[in-house]
């Protein structure tokens, strides 16, 4: 048999062995482990000392006014609750979460419209003559020394 202890998920096999919870051939197993496995055997007793005192412990009786004593304490514990604390219950009590979510999602459409703008076409940007003149006239020029020189050689024959 596997060492409970040392196999992971196994341990469950003890705790049933100590609530008496296996049959006759799974018990007969775990005890000839225990006898060989002194870790099994103390980890085992330690349950079984916690098992036997949980049996013998008696609950204390509850008082006769114990309820009225249990509803004082309660009253006086929401006498203290902040104002905002009790209002949120309220209104959770009533179902009206949905109702909030709802006012909140207008509340936010509406910030939206009012505070952000719509982003418009860019504007174009100045044009300033002088230097559109003066771009037109490099462009001729570079016209003019582009030009083939078929040109040029049937005006000097002329």
């Amino acid at each position: 048999m596997e060492c409970p202890i040392q196999a992971r998920g196994k341990k469950d096999l003890l705790l049933d062995y100590c609530s008496h919870s296996l049959d006759a051939k799974a018990s007969g197993e775990v005890e000839a482990h225990l006898a060989a496995c002194p870790q099994c055997k103390a980890w085992t007793d330690a349950h079984m000392r916690t098992w036997s005192l949980l049996d013998d412990w008696q609950a204390a009786p509850v008082s006769p006014d114990f309820e009225r004593k249990l509803r004082e304490r309660i009253a006086l514990a929401d006498e203290h609750v902040p104002w905002w604390t009790a209002a949120w219950q309220s209104f959770a009590a009533r179902g009206l979460k949905p109702a909030l979510a709802g006012a909140l999602v207008v509340v936010l459409l509406l910030a939206g419209l009012l505070f952000v703008r719509p982003h418009g076409a860019p504007a174009q940007p100045a044009i300033d003559a002088d230097r559109l003149e003066k771009a037109l006239d490099d462009v001729d020029l570079l016209r003019q020394v582009d030009a083939p020189s078929g040109d040029t050689a049937s005006k000097e024959a002329m």
